[in-house]
């Protein structure tokens, strides 16, 4: 039998975790994803096309890390996600950890970013055997220069505090800002070359979907 698809995975986890929550908790959660659903994301976000902005941010160890660097070895692919706390990020970036074999393979590396300190990336970085380069955004600044941020509403905060989560506590940040979810493909020559920005963050871009993308590119 072959191994399921990732967003098979993360509707599975949905469909089991849905009926424990109290209808007031998922209101909160559903109203938070309508609300993102209806923003113009594709009018603000980076696509294929435009130049990606390099940058140098911490890696684990609080060592500098700039993406034009990497960029001299292969093209890049660049996943945002929003941190160890949401368990569809922890999925989807295990699901990346499998196929990193593959992309490798094709000359690429993988890199991860999201808003947490470094100690909060180490975390899950060792929990889930990560092996690919996982960096702080310090104050989402890069999700910022790619245009997929969003400010967690109130309502939505006060849940995840009665739950004992504080974003200003992990996060390299003083405010409730995460990103979306998003893939980049970037080319040596710093040019997004595919791009996926879903602000339904149940839902992802198939890793297969990046490695078919990235052996496009090769035929290039």
């Amino acid at each position: 039998m072959p191994p399921m698809k990732l967003n098979e995975l993360l509707d599975a986890y949905r469909c089991c975790t849905e009926t424990d929550l109290p209808p007031a908790e998922r209101s909160v959660l559903l109203h938070e994803l309508d609300e993102l659903r209806r923003a113009e994301w594709l009018g603000k976000s980076l696509r294929a096309g435009d130049l990606a902005p390099d940058f140098v941010l911490p890696d684990c160890a609080g060592a500098g890390a700039r993406l034009g660097d990497a960029l001299r070895d292969g093209p890049i692919v660049l996943k945002f996600y929003r941190g160890r706390w949401c368990p569809f990020c922890t999925l989807e970036l295990r699901a990346y950890q499998r196929l990193l074999p593959e992309i490798r393979a094709l000359g690429a590396e993988l890199i991860a970013l999201s808003p947490q300190n470094e100690q909060e990336t180490a975390f899950n970085r060792d929990r889930d055997h990560l092996r690919f380069p996982m960096l702080t955004d310090v104050d989402n600044c890069i999700a910022g220069q790619f245009g997929i941020t969003y400010e967690v509403t109130d309502e939505l905060r006060r849940l995840y505090e009665s739950t004992g989560m504080d974003l200003t506590r992990t996060n390299a940040a003083s405010t409730w800002t995460v990103p979306l979810p998003a893939v980049y493909l970037i080319a040596q020559d710093r040019r997004i070359t595919w791009s996926y920005v879903d602000p339904d963050y149940l839902h992802r871009a198939e890793p297969e979907t990046v490695i078919a993308e990235l052996r496009r590119l090769q035929r290039r």
